[in-house]
């Protein structure tokens, strides 16, 4: 078996055993559902209340009006919101958490109304250009509150945004369900991560393997999808790096993954190949846009921020419909390619409008943006796959031309054996495979024919000095025994004219009907 099969056949089998990342993600879709119940409800007394659009400074709390609502859940806001808590607790010192979903927004404060004073006392003292008042280095705001036996307090938190998606909708948590939150969420994103490791080593083999140029393009994608998360998801909080350059970082990682993913579907699509100014468009424009952008947030490094957060989204929204057209322009041309794209970026697209929904209705399990993970999950499953898929197809193609050329190359030996012989010229021109497609092709055959049988030319044309060029050419193509449709093949003409063009040079060879065509030229061999 040769190094080529011996390849094929490592790569069916690799890809048989893919199946294994399929359970992995089973595993990790079950973990996140069934770690994702609510938490039980705080035994005691408390509520909360809220006020939009704030104006007011914290001294003049008594002048701001509150509501009962408590979703706030905004999109693109901009302005100040208070958060109003008043517990009493029962006969048991308890604590608790004030839990919010926020991700991207590290603006939080938190106060005690001390009574005595009158006055709302900050509870923690730390850098605010670097930190919030938070309790925990958690992604998302959270607050302790310890509470004595029978205490009746009332807790400010304060936070406000500059356009950013704002997630402050207020949850009271015990400190065990806190604590199970956290842990659930970082067993996700380990496992989340591993998976992401393990699809990497995958393809990195195919990659290693078949030497395919798009592994370059999707190890970029997956890469620069992992590093958006890390940033968005606020990793770098708590690191001592100030809140304004984790929003600069954030916003390149976005970008990084937008290009990152253009790029991996013009050329999973192979837009290059088929569509090339369409293909120049798209670069273009991510060229304008993206590092247009880059170039007015350094510009403008401590105002651009506020502008950003609402205009990265709405390039972010754009880019995908330039990703769908882009299926649209490649499907007449690769339709099999587009249809693997679109089931494997469906999934994706599915399973962030899930999270979308739920981080404005809050109706299903779990946090909303685990759901963007597991469609990303998906996505990188379904891309493998379908990668691996056409490779496949590829090798198994490669098989055939494999066997073909090994069959070949029998016939190659079989024609040096008769080469030995002149007395079989018919076997020897019947092995050769030439497409004579230039002048130098027909003097090489032309050579050959007069090594094998010397004089036949000069023979013929003694005796027939008007034949032109291209009738000796088929005379010798009959006198080697091809067929009429071979010699339509080899002169790249239709089977009628050779037929024709037989007639015509019976005609000027003076033979009879009756005359045999062949066993007149074979009269010429000496």
């Amino acid at each position: 078996m040769s190094l080529f099969e011996n390849r094929c056949t490592e790569v069916n089998q690799k890809l048989k055993n893919s199946k294994y990342h399929y359970i992995i993600f089973i595993l990790l879709v079950s973990y996140f559902f069934n770690s994702c119940s609510d938490a039980q409800s705080p035994k005691v007394d408390y509520t909360f209340q809220v006020a939009k659009d704030v104006k007011k400074d914290i001294s003049e709390f008594d002048e701001v009006e509150f509501s009962a609502e408590s979703n706030l859940d905004l999109g693109f806001y901009k302005g100040e919101v208070w958060i109003k808590l008043d517990i009493t607790n029962g006969n048991i010192p308890v604590s608790y958490v004030v839990l919010c979903n926020d991700l991207i927004n590290h603006n939080y404060r938190f106060y005690k109304l001390d009574k005595e004073k009158g006055a709302f006392i900050p509870q923690n003292k730390v850098d605010l250009e670097k930190y919030d008042h938070r309790s925990y280095h958690f992604a998302k705001p959270n607050f302790k509150i310890d509470l004595a036996q029978n205490e009746k307090s009332t807790f400010l938190i304060t936070t406000n945004s500059d356009g950013r998606i704002l997630q402050a909708t207020p949850q009271l948590v015990g400190m065990d369900d806190f604590q199970s939150i956290k842990q659930q969420i970082l067993i996700f994103d380990i496992v989340f991560y591993c998976f992401v490791v393990l699809l990497l080593i995958v393809n990195l083999f195919y990659f290693r393997l078949v030497r395919n140029d798009i592994y370059h393009y999707y190890a970029a994608y997956i890469l620069a999808g992992c590093l958006m998360y890390l940033f968005v998801e606020g990793r770098l909080y708590g690191l001592g790096v100030s809140n304004s350059l984790i929003d600069h970082f954030m916003f390149i990682a976005i970008r990084i993954w937008i290009l990152s993913s253009l790029l991996f579907t013009l050329n999973f699509l192979e837009t290059k190949k088929t569509n090339p100014r369409y293909y120049r468009f798209i670069i273009l424009l991510l060229f304008l846009t993206l590092g247009g952008t880059t170039l007015y947030q350094l510009a403008f490094f401590n105002s651009s921020i506020a502008t950003l957060h609402e205009f990265e989204n709405i390039i972010g929204f754009i880019w995908i419909l330039l990703s769908l057209a882009t299926v649209g322009v490649a499907f007449k041309k690769r339709k099999t390619l587009s249809i693997y794209y679109l089931v494997a970026y469906s999934t994706f697209l599915l399973f962030v409008t899930l999270g979308l929904l739920d981080s404005h209705t809050t109706m299903l399990p779990g946090d909303p943006f685990s759901y963007f993970k597991i469609g990303t999950i998906l996505e990188f499953i379904g891309f493998t796959f379908f990668i691996s898929l056409l490779i496949k197809k590829n090798f198994l193609r490669a098989e055939i031309l494999e066997s073909k050329l090994s069959q070949n190359r029998k016939t190659l030996l079989g024609k040096e054996k008769i080469l030995s012989s002149k007395n079989h010229l018919v076997g020897i021109f019947k092995l050769v495979e030439n497409s004579f497609s230039n002048e130098s092709d027909w003097d090489d055959f032309k050579e050959r024919f007069n090594s094998l049988n010397p004089n036949y030319l000069s023979s013929l044309l003694e005796k027939h000095p008007d034949l032109s060029k291209h009738e000796m050419r088929l005379l010798m193509l009959i006198r080697i025994g091809y067929s009429q449709k071979e010699i339509a093949n080899i002169l790249s003409i239709a089977p009628d004219s050779v037929k024709k063009a037989r007639s015509r040079v019976r005609k000027k060879l003076f033979l009879e009907e009756n005359t045999d065509l062949n066993l007149y030229l074979k009269s010429f061999d000496k």
